[in-house]
């Protein structure tokens, strides 16, 4: 009986907080490294303003560390869905797998289950799990009334261990509400005496029994019961199932590549690119073939309309898919990522970066660095790079990287580095940009000039003068120059000059020539389809290229365990790295792999890996 009086006490408890509309029940969320209030709502299903509202000290901005307030949303048995209902829980000291089992009355896999991001090393006071309340409900035939009294373990009200708490909605019967849960409407009336005979009141709070049958499986189940396994022996138990069960035939990999190939003249450029990563996917594909792995490749055109997915989503073809890649619109992504959750199939979306599905799918995989964590992770990278910086922003009127600056000036004051502020005409300035540097610049550190604009035409503008900052004559410490991934797309036209100030850039992916990994594909590329790949950024064929090798070799090696073992392929990518990492314990999976490269003054170019170091 002891479980039956623990799920009655969180009972007490949800209906104590719900019961009422004045009352609201709230969980603690501590804000981590690149998280916004925008992804932050979308994990939780709520809205900026809310945020804002139950934690008026985030206004201005949110900080790592920080404690906010969310509305735990109640949940409801939704009949007409698959998904179920969950609540979130923020983990106290001192409680385990097994405790929350008990309390929520599932079983502690369950609960790993429904947050895959979940481990022994992250299983700590603070950290946010979503809870599964509800099952999928099968349809049952119509119950019967029966009139024969309940067993002593339930006799009353009060002892009757319930289910969950159901809202009435309008036009909603007490003979549809019992059919959904199978349970008899003795038992609905029996736990809620104020129902009318035949009619509910909409937006009414009614408790949902446990059925009869449920209530002896219940104390069978607490009867036979052993000593409680430890977080380590479940963690245990749930890997080692994963890796029992394998993805793959003995035919190979099952693979659905889906892109917007036949555009026509719809998108010329965006066809060339597809069809550009397609080829590069194909090389990886061969590569891996002749190291032993095998794969079966169905590839398929998304083409370009809202609905151009419907006939192959509800097809078939797709369902036994190991692993989905695809596709280019947020639309189409929308929907492959709700299939592939669906199906419980890794979809892996290599283009946009604005993806919210990612909050809420852990079969997501978004490659495309997401802004915000991108940000955070260059701002750790730069006080490693530089560790006795100074900072000096050189702000033009274009000021098209005002983000990217106010993120790394709050950086900056967390780890209190200094840092001014000049215009770009105080700087190009000659007969007084020596004296306005010499009081801002300081001997013995790393002075770094970042402007506040990506554009050529103020990297353009900057250069020229750094360049005449070196002369011998003019008599200021050294400097370098860090700036924007944009910046490789017209290096070439002032490359002589991007060498000489000893330039650095953060970026996602980055390639030249003289690498010897981009050197290999080049060559290999034009071996195989007799011509170029095209030159922008990025390289479609080699991120078609990185994301095949990668994700390929991943699951062939790893089955259901990739998401865990994906960073420790030990590979080198041609253009685009690969670090994972969950954005929440039942989310999806980002890339927060960033390189810096830098042009010397000894005309080489240096991809730094921070990985590596």
């Amino acid at each position: 009986m002891k479980r039956i009086a623990q799920i009655l006490l969180f009972v007490a408890v949800l209906l104590s907080s719900s019961a009422t509309n004045a009352q609201e029940t709230y969980f603690i969320h501590t804000v981590s490294k690149g998280q916004t209030l925008y992804s932050i709502s979308r994990m939780y299903q709520t809205t900026v303003q809310e945020l804002i509202d139950l934690n008026p000290s985030c206004i201005e901005q949110i900080s790592i560390g920080q404690k906010l307030r969310i509305r735990q949303k109640q949940a409801e048995h939704d009949t007409q869905s698959s998904k179920d209902s969950v609540i979130y829980h923020t983990i106290k000291s001192g409680e385990t797998l097994y405790r929350l089992g008990k309390m929520y009355n599932i079983t502690p896999q369950e609960i790993c289950l429904a947050n895959p991001g979940l481990s022994i090393s992250n299983f700590r006071s603070g950290e946010v799990i979503m809870i599964p309340l509800s099952r999928k409900v099968e349809a049952r035939p119509a119950p019967q009334m029966i009139t024969e009294n309940r067993t002593a373990a339930a006799s009353s009200e009060d002892t009757i261990p319930i289910r969950t708490i159901h809202k009435v909605k309008k036009g909603e019967t007490i003979y549809r509400i019992t059919h959904t849960y199978g349970i008899t409407e003795d038992e609905l009336r029996a736990v809620n005496p104020q129902i009318s005979k035949n009619k509910l009141k909409k937006n009414s709070l009614i408790k949902i029994p446990y059925s009869r049958e449920e209530i002896k499986n219940m104390q069978r189940s607490e009867q036979a019961e052993t000593q409680p396994q430890s977080n380590a022996e479940i963690f245990k138990e749930i890997i080692q199932s994963k890796e029992s069960e394998r993805r793959g035939t003995f035919e190979g990999i099952r693979v659905a590549v889906i892109l917007p190939f036949l555009l026509d003249s719809y998108s010329p450029n965006e066809q060339g690119r597809m069809v550009e990563y397609y080829e590069g996917f194909l090389m990886a594909v061969e590569e891996l073939k002749e190291q032993g792995y095998s794969f079966e490749i169905s590839t398929y055109d998304s083409g370009n309309a809202s609905n151009s997915l419907e006939p192959l989503l509800s097809s078939g073809e797709l369902d036994h898919m190991d692993i989905l890649i695809g596709a280019l619109y947020p639309k189409h992504n929308k929907q492959l990522a709700d299939f592939a959750k669906s199906k419980e199939i890794p979809l892996v979306i290599p283009f946009t970066s604005k993806e919210d599905e990612i909050f809420r799918n852990p079969m997501v995989y978004v490659v495309n660095t997401m802004q915000s964590y991108f940000y955070s992770e260059v701002i750790d990278h730069f006080t490693v790079q530089f560790p006795n910086a100074n900072v000096i922003f050189v702000r033009d009127s274009i000021n098209n990287k005002k983000e990217f600056v106010g993120a790394l000036t709050e950086g900056l004051d967390a780890r209190l580095v200094p840092h001014a502020t000049i215009t770009l005409g105080q700087l190009t300035d000659t007969e007084t940009n020596e004296a306005t540097l010499k009081e801002i610049m300081k001997e013995g550190m790393d002075n770094v000039f970042i402007p506040t604009s990506s554009s050529e035409v103020t990297l353009g503008t900057m250069l020229p003068t750094l360049i005449l900052l070196n002369n011998d004559t003019i008599d200021l410490p050294d400097y370098k120059l860090f700036g924007y991934p944009e910046w490789q797309i017209y290096a070439g036209n002032m490359r002589s000059q991007i060498y000489e100030v000893n330039t650095f850039f953060y970026a996602s992916f980055f390639s030249h020539y003289t690498l010897p990994e981009a050197s290999r594909f080049q060559n290999e590329y034009i071996r195989w389809y007799n011509r170029n790949p095209q030159n922008i950024y990025p390289r479609y064929g080699m991120l078609g290229y990185d994301t095949a090798y990668t994700f390929l070799l991943a699951i062939s090696k790893y089955g259901n365990n990739m998401d865990t073992k994906i960073n420790n392929l030990g590979i080198t990518p041609v253009q685009t790295g690969f670090k994972f990492e969950r954005v929440n314990n039942w989310g999806g999976m980002v890339n927060k792999k960033i390189y810096f490269v830098n042009y010397t003054p000894t005309f080489t170019i240096e991809k730094i890996d921070f990985d590596k170091r």
